[in-house]
């Protein structure tokens, strides 16, 4: 993942890392800490505090969601082979895996990095997980089927936000009240993935408001 500094930060302690306000930086792990990531830039490799930094917005990029519910999410009729999502590791926190759709199931790798923090799956190395999807979107992902990347089919609609929200997690929207928020997957409804701003992330669909004949349509009434 990669992240823009948003002011500028002098480490204190040997194992932080300093960077200047606009440095964009590689996010390498998340440390136990949810305060504070391990990331690379101009001046090396360290700890960088997450309230220092803004995560650029991926549409693959599902943050802390279970294998089970990334399967809840690929695994519909109308999505294609291949269609995917970057997830938090369950099994080895602070790394990252990749959840693939293919036939009438899912499958999971797990992404590998090496020494120097390159990424890999099996034998091709890159400098971050963009260039590992975009390499993967024209060659396979896997070694027994021919399996391509594919986006998401985003299928979308607009509310208003009733309430603000502030982020506290990597991947979350941060909006404010009367925010018109475009939401393009709500199968979990309790968190729907939308975008405002330019920004994508998750937000709790309890601060928002959907028109009453809107719910219905989508489906979204009980």
């Amino acid at each position: 993942m990669e992240c823009v500094a948003k002011y500028d930060f002098n480490a204190t302690a040997a194992d932080e890392l300093c960077f200047k306000k606009g440095e964009v930086l590689k996010v390498l792990n998340f440390d136990d800490d949810r305060n504070w990531c391990r990331a690379e830039g101009e001046k090396g490799t360290g700890l960088i505090p997450k309230n220092y930094i803004e995560f650029r917005p991926h549409d693959w990029y599902y943050g802390k969601i279970s294998r089970v519910k990334a399967e809840q999410t690929l695994n519909k009729p109308h999505y294609p082979d291949g269609a995917f999502l970057i997830r938090e590791s369950e099994s080895s926190p602070g790394d990252f895996s990749l959840s693939v759709k293919y036939g009438t199931g899912v499958q999971h790798f797990k992404v590998l990095r090496d020494g120097a923090g390159k990424y890999f799956l099996w034998v091709v190395k890159f400098s971050s997980l963009n260039e590992l999807i975009t390499y993967h979107r024209e060659q396979s992902i896997s070694r027994t089927q021919t399996i391509l990347l594919a986006d998401i089919p985003m299928q979308s609609f607009q509310v208003r936000a009733a309430y603000d929200f502030r982020r506290q997690e990597p991947g979350e929207l941060e909006f404010s009240q009367s925010d018109v928020i475009t939401v393009v997957e709500w199968t979990d409804k309790n968190w729907w993935r939308g975008t405002v701003g330019g920004h994508m992330g998750v937000f709790p669909s309890n601060h928002v408001e959907v028109p009453r004949d809107l719910a219905i349509k989508m489906g979204l009434t009980d």
